[in-house]
């Protein structure tokens, strides 16, 4: 009788393999690798260890290749089935597990594996380094013993990479084949710039996102997050922050006056934009701002509802991130000139790699040039360096440099008669803005981040950060027509000059330990931002002043018009916040999400009188809010089994009223607050989300011409989102989401009746949907060939909180071919494929904004 084998269960979670033991007089039946025992062997274990006779106590007896295989599919299925909870282990009965185990393994047959050993270079295991498959969503880390296993992995050539802190990152690429494993040992060197590695980015949908400001993996927070990769805005040929927000769920973009940008987030329009985690408090103090082109984005990040508790005040519907593109190891390069309708012309050219083994840095540079849609048209440039300089093992000097300069045609829209009508006979495709109307956007950014890693568990960073940005602006702004609806006269020219300059630090410590078996990572930090910002406002002269045109064969120059600065309005800030959070995990299902903010608002606010060369002639008098807030949020995630989460949570918000009436009267902050539940499943390469929410706002004031203002009272948002995103196939990729958001004015508490009581919340459609589809063929003759095509739809939309104009419900088609062949991809995106009249935006309610017609977009992109 030969002897047998020996197994036993291995302690890694992830791959629930064995370790088996061979007795050195069996060893050449497995080293032969024609044997049904060699291969059995290899699918199946994670170890193999040959010894002599004496099998280490413990170790479970089997006796034929076979009888290992079954050995191993027992302790998988008994493993999932006691990893559940009592409740589940009673509604699915352990035979269950064994009836569905092995037609699972049979299915995953047809893909491929990829299992390995990690080593240091004193021949020492290496523990939680981090494995992934670059631009996929396969990922994992090496175990205690220094293994790891990638599993159900699809037939193709991959880029593996493995990095960690205080190793040198390492890529190698790799092919899988179907039904067969790669097995893989690597040594990895300790004399390395290990901050500069712990770098994941937001197309593996399962890794971390810089909004939650923590080394948390997605699936272990109570919160709902959407991403936007580059990749996504390099097929739909996206070249504006608004664009590329048409693939989130939840989120309405809206253009208004040819380029500010703002955004509705789950029936609210109180967001936070980040540039690299830094707060860009424009759309706080003004609502919208311009954005310059994509030509440095490597991905967009959503955080839906409050995050006041990380972020500071004013987000309540959520946080838009936009992260730029970092430096590398290894240098890359890409260049892409494009051209398209309306005489459309981009070019963007980027570098990276390194100076020298401390040193590494990144470059873009974009241009961006369009006649536009009824010659609304736009140039945007700007520039942009990363340095990222690690002079010790330990420490990281992170510096940021952009700069943008940008023009717009402003477009004032279509004035529209009582009922949402338009004029008879007027022209949607004719821009009746005056010639002499422009939006000019200058802006220099920088940013400073220091982090020093004092160990594997504790970590101290500071990021500084001060951008000089200037908007100057003056146009039409409003359009009213005669009562003959014959002409229109430009009854509203307005210019202004925002000159904000904010000076911010955050500075952190995060740490991570334990109270017994709970693990914490705790958070703490301090914010500071000191707010500096002049709006200069002018008369408007000149006899095309208020100038009457004809809707019909309109003569858009009609003379002489320009601005004299008369006073700027000054809004000096200071704020101070503290917060801590706290991420526990209290077993492997149960995680929980803890966090508390205190903020210090101060604010001066005044105007002065100015002459033509800005000197101030007359001083005005002061007005100050002060306002302090205690924020916070708290949440449960529950994982009945791996793939899923289910979570829920609460938070609050408020942002302070910087709006100050003619008399001088000011307003309280407003304040809210969401409940979610919602629950995120993860399988290889997508991921689905579907979330329920409840939203409330407190002591909202709205804005109506002529620098008055309206109390409006508290509004509600109520709805779900579902979302799925990923890889569902080799090559197939999918963004696709839904949102249902009833958001409606509530009653006065008091005896007082609030009149948009029930009325629904302005630019908060009930119904969204976005999909996005893109199949790129992976072998034959049409390898290199991608299709893709995507739908956008929103419901009717009410511009206004009396609901007296209705944006219609529109469905807008895109389709795109392209092809890539090596370095080269050539790419054509058909926009509006369908050619549907539609209106995307208004301003004052009744102007309203048409979307483009049918067009396209040819790009060629090479690649080092």
């Amino acid at each position: 009788m030969q002897t047998p084998y020996g197994c036993y269960p291995h302690t890694d979670s992830q791959s629930h393999l064995l370790t088996v033991y061979i007795p050195s007089d069996r060893k050449s039946i497995f080293d032969d690798e024609s044997t049904s025992t060699h291969q059995i062997v290899k699918d199946h274990v994670l170890e193999a260890k040959v010894v002599g006779k004496n099998i280490p106590p413990g170790t479970q007896t089997v006796s034929s290749a076979f009888g290992l295989f079954i050995n191993q599919l027992l302790y998988q299925t008994s493993t999932l089935y006691f990893s559940m909870n009592k409740s589940l282990q009673q509604k699915l009965p352990l035979f269950f597990c064994l009836l569905f185990l092995p037609l699972c393994m049979l299915a995953q047959s047809e893909k491929g594996s990829i299992s390995g050993y990690i080593q240091s270079e004193n021949k020492e295991p290496l523990p939680n380094m981090t494995i992934g498959l670059d631009e996929t969503a396969y990922g994992t880390t090496s175990s205690e013993t220094g293994h790891f296993l990638l599993k159900n992995i699809p037939a193709g050539k991959y880029i593996l990479s493995i990095s960690g802190i205080g190793y040198q990152a390492l890529k190698q690429t790799i092919v899988v084949n179907a039904g067969q494993r790669i097995s893989l040992n690597y040594q990895l060197n300790s004399k390395t710039n290990e901050l500069s590695e712990i770098v994941i980015t937001s197309d593996r949908k399962s890794g971390f996102t810089a909004i939650t400001k923590q080394a948390i993996p997605l699936r272990d927070i109570p919160l709902t997050t959407s991403s936007v990769s580059v990749k996504t805005i390099e097929q739909r040929g996206a070249d504006d922050l608004g664009e590329a927000m048409k693939n989130t769920t939840g989120v309405r973009a809206n253009n208004t006056y040819g380029g500010f940008q703002h955004f509705t987030i789950r029936g609210f329009s109180n967001f936070v934009l980040l540039v690299d985690g830094v707060r860009d408090e424009r759309h706080n103090i003004s609502t919208s701002a311009p954005t310059t082109n994509l030509a440095n984005v490597e991905s967009i990040e959503v955080l839906k509802g409050p995050a006041s508790v990380l972020f500071g005040h004013s987000a309540l519907g959520g946080i838009i991130n936009i992260v730029r593109k970092r430096p590398t190891k290894e240098f890359k390069a890409e260049f892409s000139a494009t051209y398209g309708s309306y005489n459309t012309r981009r070019m963007r050219a980027g570098a990276s790699g390194s100076i020298s083994n401390q040193l590494r840095y990144r470059v873009d540079f974009g241009m961006s040039d369009t006649e536009g849609y009824r010659y609304s048209g736009s140039t945007t440039n700007n520039a942009y360096l990363a340095l990222e300089y690690t002079p010790t093992s330990k420490d990281l000097f992170y510096l940021t440099v952009g700069v943008n300069k940008d023009n717009y045609d402003t477009d004032t829209g279509i004035p529209m008669l009582e009922g949402s009508k338009k004029i008879p006979g007027i022209d949607v495709d004719t821009r009746y803005n005056d010639p002499a109307d422009f939006l000019k956007h200058t802006r220099f950014d920088y940013q400073l981040k220091f982090v020093h890693q004092f160990s594997e568990k504790v970590k101290l960073s500071d990021q500084v950060s001060y951008y000089d940005d200037n908007i100057n602006y003056f146009s039409t702004e409003e359009l009213s027509a005669n009562a003959s609806l014959d002409s229109l006269t430009r009854s509203f020219p307005f210019y202004f000059n925002h000159l904000t300059k904010p000076l911010q630090n955050q500075l952190e410590l995060s740490s991570e330990w334990l109270t017994g078996s709970i693990v914490h990572k705790v958070l703490v930090g301090y914010a500071l931002s000191i707010l500096d910002r002049k709006t200069y406002n002018g008369d408007v002269n000149g006899p095309a002043k208020n100038a009457t045109i004809p809707i019909h064969n309109p003569i858009l120059n009609q003379g002489y018009i320009s601005f004299t600065d008369q006073n700027y309005r000054a809004t000096m800030e200071n704020v101070h916040g503290v917060y801590i959070q706290d991420w526990i995990k209290v077993a492997e299902y149960l995680k929980a999400l803890i966090g508390l903010r205190y903020d210090i608002f101060n604010g001066s606010y005044y105007t002065n009188q100015v002459d033509a060369t800005r000197h101030v002639t007359e001083k005005g008098p002061k007005s100050t809010i002060s306002k302090n807030a205690l924020t916070y949020r708290f949440g449960l995630v529950y994982q009945p089994f791996e793939p899923l989460s289910v979570y829920s949570s609460y938070s609050t918000y408020f942002k302070p009223s910087r709006r100050i009436a003619p008399n001088g009267e000011t307003f309280d902050p407003e304040t809210g607050y969401q409940a979610e539940i919602g629950s995120r499943l993860e399988r290889s390469g997508w991921t689905a989300i579907l979330a329920f929410y409840y939203m409330r706002k407190n002591n909202q004031v709205e804005a109506l011409a002529g620098g008055i203002y309206k109390r409006i009272g508290s509004a509600e948002s109520k709805g779900f989102e579902a979302e799925i995103s990923g890889s569902l196939y080799r090559g197939l990729d999918v963004t696709a989401g839904y949102t249902f958001s009833k958001a409606k004015y509530l009653p006065y508490e008091g005896s007082e009746i609030n009149p948009v009581a029930g009325k629904r919340v302005s630019f908060a459609p009930v119904n969204m949907l976005n999909l996005w589809l893109n199949y790129e063929w992976q072998y034959t003759a049409l390898k290199g060939l991608n299709l893709g095509a995507g739908v956008n739809y929103m419901s009717d939309t009410f511009t206004n909180s009396t609901n007296t104009y209705t944006l219609p419900a529109y469905t807008v088609t895109d389709v795109a071919i392209g092809y890539r062949l090596g370095r080269i991809n050539i790419r054509l995106n058909l926009n509006n494929v369908l050619n549907k009249r539609y209106f995307a935006n208004a301003i004052y309610s009744n102007q309203f904004s048409p979307g483009p017609t049918r067009n396209f977009l040819l790009s060629l992109k090479y690649t080092i």
